[in-house]
């Protein structure tokens, strides 16, 4: 094992295992102030532990699979359910095993992460602060949580470093997995198109199925619903009555901070978010390379380019490029002394807040 090598395994592991400290600490601090409210609040996500919100989705799925086309929970994709219910056959139920493997995908997109931050600046620094973004973000509970995103990464970032170095078969397997855990995986195309193009491999069958893999993992998913459900378009009905359907980001951005100037925290909260998720892609655009931006443009105006911007921050965590981009941009002394700290309370607060029900991760 080399310098590097070893140094990545050191930064990721500390921090993995730093982040999972606050979240502990968040938890005690929820379960002190619930003790002493009375009242007691009539929805509070602490009760489920590590399940909560979205993971009690994933735990039904897991055990249970997808009831009908109207059943909410289609609009989960499947893979990450699907690994926690066979890995839950070895390891005494699938609550255990979501948590173990949220946690342990986790851990491997930040020495993936660490790699490929490594590959684009060169700078040992700014990897460090790349993984330490993405582990300390304060949305980024949800790595410790019973939630897909850790997995996600695992693949995408896995996918990236598979294309750079033209193993186009492997590349092809991560991206298609992808495919089945999060939508936002079709973007992926684009990157390895980049890298197709670029290699001068557009002719390749490998190659070409490289960048059809991930669309086609979605693809899958959706032929699976329409057979299984009767409804192909059941998985994008359903996040739409969650999400909204799509609207024009500007205007969209407009209204929300005219909403949060008149006094919705929320939208404000949101509207202050997406616009550090907009610079942060432009950012990436300047200055990292094509098949990263390429990935992350779109993909920040899907965050942007909804009616309902709820969760917001929890999806710009899939556009790793951002973190990379955030990293690079707190090279300032300044940034480096107080952000880490800064970040590491945010953590603490929005896992405090989101355990009491108030945010919605």
């Amino acid at each position: 094992m080399n310098d590097q090598a070893r140094r990545s395994y050191r930064v990721a592991i500390a921090t993995w295992l730093e982040a999972r400290l606050y979240v502990a600490a968040a938890f005690i601090v929820t379960d002190a102030i619930l003790e002493r409210l009375e009242p007691p609040p009539a929805f509070t996500p602490l009760s489920d532990g590590l399940l909560a919100w979205d993971g009690t989705w994933y735990q039904r799925i897991a055990d249970h699979g997808y009831a009908d086309a109207a059943d909410p929970a289609v609009r989960f994709f499947p893979l990450f359910p699907l690994l926690g219910r066979w890995i839950g056959w070895f390891v005494g139920g699938s609550e255990l095993a979501l948590i173990l493997l949220a946690n342990v995908a986790s851990l491997i997109a930040a020495l993936l992460l660490y790699r490929l931050a490594m590959q684009e600046t060169n700078d040992p620094k700014v990897a460090h602060r790349a993984v330490r973004t993405l582990a300390l973000f304060p949305p980024a509970f949800v790595f410790v949580l019973a939630y897909s995103e850790g997995l996600y990464l695992a693949l995408a970032l896995g996918m990236i470093l598979i294309l750079r170095s033209q193993r186009w078969l492997l590349a092809a397997a991560l991206g298609f997995l992808a495919g089945l855990t999060r939508p936002v995986a079709g973007f992926l195309a684009l990157a390895a198109l980049v890298n197709v193009v670029r290699g001068r491999h557009t002719r390749e069958p490998a190659a070409i199925l490289s960048v059809l893999s991930a669309p086609l993992g979605t693809i899958t998913f959706l032929v699976w619903s329409h057979f299984a459900l009767h409804d192909w378009r059941a998985p994008i009905d359903r996040q739409e009555e969650l999400r909204g359907t799509g609207a024009e980001p500007v205007t969209r951005l407009v209204r929300a901070a005219i909403d949060g100037v008149r006094g919705d925290q929320g939208e404000l909260f949101h509207f202050i978010a997406a616009a550090i998720v907009i610079g942060l892609a432009v950012i990436a655009i300047k200055r990292l390379s094509t098949d990263l931006w390429i990935y992350a443009v779109p993909s920040t105006l899907v965050l942007v380019a909804t009616d309902n911007l709820n969760s917001l921050e929890r999806y710009a965590l899939s556009v790793f490029p951002l973190v990379i981009a955030a990293a690079i941009a707190s090279r300032h002394p300044a940034f480096d002394r107080w952000l880490p700290t800064a970040s590491a309370v945010g953590l603490v607060a929005v896992t405090t807040l989101a355990l009491n029900g108030v945010y919605v991760p």
